[in-house]
């Protein structure tokens, strides 16, 4: 259900009769109004929807959005390569970790999809993934970069990554600090902003 106000959005979820424990993690919202008007609103923080209690924190049953980015602040959308650099620390590859990346521009932050290609082993120990992405909202010259662990029972150690939007100059963001990422607190982080 996605209910609006002015240049506001709330997007809920409503209960289907099952036992909820689904989710969804919605990129954007877009509205379109009668006018010709067009609004979008970045899932910046990577909130997911679902009704279900056994959910932790990072989910809820409604979301609002307020802040939009439209074409006319931000430019025509681009495509953007994040590429990692998975580290050859012992066991700091990963098969089973949902990562979601955040690119943060001087318009705003645009929330990518899921780091995970099809039929391909990714994040194996001193691999360079590359994933691109097609006709991402612009948000201006990249400035920060976050990754945020959706789900998964394994943890990740990656060296470095980078992001170049459109023939921009590459923005290269390095694990300093050697932070794991897990969605197992014990094992690491869920989420690293780098800047």
């Amino acid at each position: 259900v996605v209910s609006t106000q002015s240049t506001e959005a709330v997007v809920s979820t409503q209960s289907t009769g099952t036992n909820g424990d689904d989710f969804w993690v919605p990129k954007k919202v877009t509205l379109n109004t009668k006018d010709g008007l067009s609004f979008s609103f970045p899932n910046s923080r990577g909130f997911g929807l679902s009704n279900s209690e056994k959910m932790t924190s990072g989910w809820a049953a409604a979301i609002g959005f307020c802040t939009p980015i439209t074409e006319s602040t931000a430019g025509k959308p681009r495509k953007c390569t994040i590429k990692t650099r998975t580290s050859r620390t012992k066991h700091a590859e990963t098969d089973n970790c949902l990562l979601v990346p955040r690119i943060y521009g001087e318009y705003g932050v645009v929330l990518g999809e899921s780091m995970d290609r099809m039929n391909h082993d990714d994040f194996k120990p001193g691999a360079l993934d590359t994933f691109t992405y097609q006709n991402v909202q612009n948000v201006g010259k990249v400035k920060c970069l976050s990754f945020n662990v959706l789900r998964g029972d394994d943890a990740w150690l990656f060296s470095y990554a980078s992001v170049e939007c459109d023939g921009e100059s590459v923005k290269t963001f390095r694990n300093s600090q050697n932070q794991w990422l897990s969605y197992d607190v014990s094992e690491g982080v869920r989420f690293i902003k780098m800047c």
